[in-house]
């Protein structure tokens, strides 16, 4: 009875016993964990980097872990021990040629690690800074078109990880009317690409 206003309190009911096919239906389903609570970051991380699926994030947010667990292991073992040597260099090296960490010397950069990091390794943000377009739905739209390759490949995918290395080599198509409006603006068009080829 509710002290207050001399009413009984409701009390809530029990849930009914699920059908049999209503079973079926949520046997894999999660209620403990339900993926569209405490989204707010990643809705922001999404929104920020155009990033189209979801499942992107989960993978980078899983392997930034992955890393400082893997940090966290090494920093376990004898500062003087030569297999942490040998792994510290290995794990440093290959943060540093996918352009994950900044200092090659430190493994600090790889306890700090987030997934906004990856996310700025991708085609279309490295596209936008290095001034291939202005905004990030322009780049993907680039790329979905087919006016991007990295070296002599095509690329159509804008979940691209860019390493150190494949950032050099990011050009337009050989057909792409962008490539060609570069070419007219600098005066650098040649009369054979004006025929259309």
């Amino acid at each position: 009875v509710d002290p207050r206003k001399g009413r009984a309190l409701v009390q809530p009911r029990a849930m009914r016993k699920l059908k049999h096919h209503e079973q079926k239906l949520l046997k894999k389903v999660n209620f403990y964990d339900w993926k569209s609570t405490n989204n707010v970051r990643e809705a922001k991380l999404l929104q920020k980097y155009a990033v189209e699926q979801r499942e992107d994030l989960t993978k980078y947010d899983k392997l930034a872990g992955l890393v400082k667990k893997l940090v966290n292991q090494l920093r376990k073992l004898k500062a003087s021990d030569e297999d942490r040597i040998k792994m510290t260099e290995v794990l440093l090296e290959k943060m540093y040629s996918l352009s994950l960490i900044d200092n090659p010397q430190s493994l600090e950069d790889c306890v700090n690690l987030s997934t906004s990091r990856f996310c700025r390794r991708r085609l279309p943000v490295v596209l936008t800074r290095m001034k291939f377009c202005e905004n990030l739905p322009q780049a993907v739209t680039y790329i979905k078109q087919g006016e991007i390759r990295i070296g002599p490949e095509i690329v159509s995918n804008s979940a691209l990880h860019v390493t150190r290395e494949m950032e050099d080599h990011i050009t337009w198509t050989e057909g792409s009317k962008m490539r060609r409006h570069i070419k007219e603006f600098t005066d650098e068009v040649d009369d054979f690409d004006l025929l259309g080829n």
